[in-house]
């Protein structure tokens, strides 16, 4: 694919798109990993804590098709930047706010961005990967979620007892902000038809699409409990210590890096993303079930059923962004993909 005279890389292409995801997503857990240092420093409740990421969520849930429509007309390259320019711009103005509220505004700046990074990546994708080789594309760049996660539960908690919580957000906005120069150097510029295509056409609100939406906003329940409350869970359900605990969510979510790739190459290979999506959700019910049980057979179902929740219900987003693709087509992949992430948004 023509950049500039060069040909598509496609391992720095899906790079910058994991990166892209894991930056439009970073805000989330990095609110949840720094909660202590945030709480005694401005003086809030966990309450109003947990207010701060509602209302982060809730900004990506609202911002979504708005943004989705955006990213089909002005391209993915462009709306790719964006992703890195209002999340690193939030995440700084985070590690900046005086107060309770200010916190809450800046918090909202980076729901935006979290409400790009789909459809910014889908759109790439469906422009410059034919069909048949988008599986692992966009299995690798959803795993991108996770690893910032991963990264984040890692490195901010260290970094902010060494330094204090503010600077630790600083210099992770600073980082992301860089990333823009990655996208110039490594994605190529949107074919202009494209775009112009896109300009003519209205947001998709067909009837799979709309489906999508509302599957993704059950899983979006499904995985925002997980990924919040199993170490609660763990640690009061079932008396385990609190470093057990979060290895429970820990791996959870590194399972989740690797079925999203094995589900989006399977489901692409065989064109089944309806029957893919329809066994993701009955076996994160039978997993729902086994976290339910764990109090009474014992902590095995607890590995079991947080294991099998990161592998099911933490990892349909690959296969569900493949379908949208498929459904929307090229010109409205972006949009098609905002509306689908309301809902996904929504659940959380």
């Amino acid at each position: 694919m023509p950049n500039g005279g060069r040909s598509l890389n496609r391992l720095a292409f899906t790079s910058v798109l994991a990166t892209a995801m894991a930056a439009a997503t970073f805000a989330g857990p990095a609110l949840g990993v720094l909660a202590r240092f945030i709480i005694d420093d401005l003086g809030i409740t966990r309450g109003e804590l947990g207010f701060v990421v509602a209302a982060y969520s809730a900004a990506g849930a609202l911002a979504s098709p708005l943004v989705g429509r955006v990213t089909d007309q002005v391209g993915g390259r462009k709306a790719a930047m964006g992703i890195f320019l209002i999340s690193g711009l939030g995440m700084m103005a985070i590690s900046a706010a005086p107060g309770y509220w200010l916190l809450i505004g800046a918090a909202m700046v980076t729901g935006v961005g979290q409400s790009a990074g789909n459809p910014a990546t889908n759109k790439l994708i469906s422009v410059h990967i034919s069909e048949g080789r988008r599986g692992s594309v966009t299995g690798i760049k959803q795993s991108g979620v996770q690893v910032g996660v991963f990264f984040a539960g890692v490195a901010l908690p260290s970094s902010a007892l060494a330094i204090g919580w503010r600077p630790t957000m600083l210099i992770a906005g600073v980082a992301v902000l860089t990333a823009i120069v990655a996208v110039r150097l490594v994605v190529p510029v949107d074919p202009p038809q494209a775009i112009q295509e896109a300009a003519k056409r209205r947001l998709n609100w067909s009837a799979p699409v709309m489906w999508l939406m509302g599957y993704g906003f059950l899983m979006g329940m499904a995985a925002g409990s997980l990924s919040t409350y199993i170490p609660l869970y763990g640690e009061e359900g079932l008396g385990l210590s609190v470093p057990i605990a979060g290895l429970v969510a820990g791996l959870a979510g590194l399972v989740a890096v690797f079925t999203r790739i094995l589900w989006a190459r399977s489901s692409e290979k065989r064109g089944t993303y309806v029957r893919t999506l329809t066994w993701i959700a009955a076996l994160s019910v039978l997993f729902s079930a086994a976290l339910l049980a764990a109090p009474t057979v014992g902590v095995w179902a607890l590995w079991v059923g947080a294991l099998g929740m990161g592998a099911t219900a933490v990892s349909w987003n690959s296969v569900g962004m493949l379908a949208v693709m498929v459904e929307a087509g090229d010109e409205r992949a972006g949009g098609a993909s905002g509306v689908v992430l309301m809902g996904f948004l929504g659940g959380l």
